[in-house]
């Protein structure tokens, strides 16, 4: 998406530095959980992840024959790859709760890599006017479900888990008329990640914007607005393939940071040493 940031480069489409193939970034061996992740952006990250070689791929979404449809599809391409499905609603802490347990017992083991990209945008409108109903479901999936999906998550976590937020680059433009739900509840599950990050120091939380995808139910509340911003879209690739990445060990030095997949890696790792020292840099809030 192209947008004014920090970084000079700036990618529309994967790149060989974020390629799954690579095998500094494989994940063979280990065992992933994502939800929402049989459509959109999730299915981008699901396909990335059985490409870079991930033994065990549960996938939570609200629809069965969906979940089904990615199963198959991944297991033809990438028959190394389980995929275990579950039809969960995160708003209920229950099933949630059940889901990931039932995935960590069969694969008689903990769960390396949690990717939380469950999300909605309500329909456009004022905080006075909006259906109150609606508004609010961006809070029960943004806030409620991440919240119960973190919680379920806890006691299957391996010791040195990575914990992945797709987040949006909502949370810090300034106000856009109509979409009060979409980036209110954004904004609070952000700041939740960042105290479960805070209170697990031994886990890896990164947050992620994972660029402007044509097709995905975000971007179809937002209508012809994306030409009216002169914005481009991204190829669903590139959000899958960063993310990846962003769970190897070449990104644990951006633990606590909110970047863009758009952001070029070999930049983001050249500001490694700054990145000691400034605490603030690529996180939410005022800085100077």
């Amino acid at each position: 998406m192209a947008s004014k940031t920090e970084l000079k480069n700036i990618h529309q489409s994967t790149y060989p530095a974020i390629s799954p193939k690579r095998p500094e970034l494989s994940t063979k061996g280990k065992n992933a959980l994502i939800t929402g992740g049989a459509s959109g952006i999730g299915a981008s990250i699901s396909k990335a992840f059985a490409e870079s070689g991930i033994t065990n791929l549960a996938i939570l979404g609200r629809t069965e024959k969906t979940l089904q449809e990615q199963k198959k599809q991944i297991e033809t391409l990438h028959p190394e790859t389980t995929v275990w499905t579950y039809a969960v609603d995160v708003t209920n802490g229950n099933a949630t709760a059940s889901a990931v347990k039932s995935f960590a017992t069969s694969v008689h083991g903990k769960i390396d890599i949690l990717i939380a990209n469950a999300g909605y945008m309500a329909a456009l409108g004022s905080v006075t006017e909006s259906d109150p109903e609606d508004w609010w479901q961006g809070f029960e999936i943004s806030v409620r479900g991440n919240f119960n999906l973190l919680r379920a998550f806890q006691p299957f976590a391996a010791k040195q888990a990575t914990v992945i937020h797709i987040s949006t680059i909502a949370v810090h433009l300034p106000y856009m008329e109509g979409y009060s739900s979409y980036r209110a509840s954004k904004i609070a599950a952000h700041k939740m990640f960042e105290y479960y990050q805070g209170e697990n120091p031994d886990f890896t939380v990164i947050q992620v914007h994972p660029g402007l995808i044509a097709g995905t139910e975000m971007t179809k509340r937002f209508g012809a607005s994306v030409a009216e911003w002169g914005l481009a879209y991204d190829d669903a690739a590139l959000s899958g393939d960063f993310v990846v990445w962003a769970a190897s060990e070449e990104a644990k030095f951006l633990n606590g940071r909110f970047v863009w997949a758009t952001w070029d890696v070999d930049e983001l790792k050249a500001m490694k040493a700054e990145l000691k020292t400034d605490g603030s840099r690529f996180t939410l809030g005022v800085h100077n």
